[in-house]
């Protein structure tokens, strides 16, 4: 992977759905997202994680509905602290 690989710090995770209306609590969005983006894992491996390893790096996450004739969602990753 050429020196590529998941980040192993804390995570913050801005959400933001546009939709003409929710249908149901943003929390269960956000779930879907956080594992989507992290990897399947057990003691000796760690398979394709796209983001992050573990979903419980996600230190901080805000999440917001905002109404709108399209429906389409914004997700802004942030890598915080030093990773060690």
């Amino acid at each position: 992977m050429g020196g590529r690989g998941w980040y192993g710090g804390p995570i913050e995770i801005d959400f933001t759905l546009y939709a003409p209306m929710l249908n149901k609590a943003l929390v269960g969005y956000l779930g879907g997202i956080f594992d989507t983006l992290d990897g399947s894992h057990g003691f000796t491996f760690t398979y394709l994680p796209v983001v992050y390893q573990d979903d419980c790096q996600i230190v901080s996450s805000n999440s917001r509905y905002l109404q709108c004739h399209e429906t389409k969602y914004s997700l802004k990753i942030s890598f915080l602290g030093v990773e060690g």
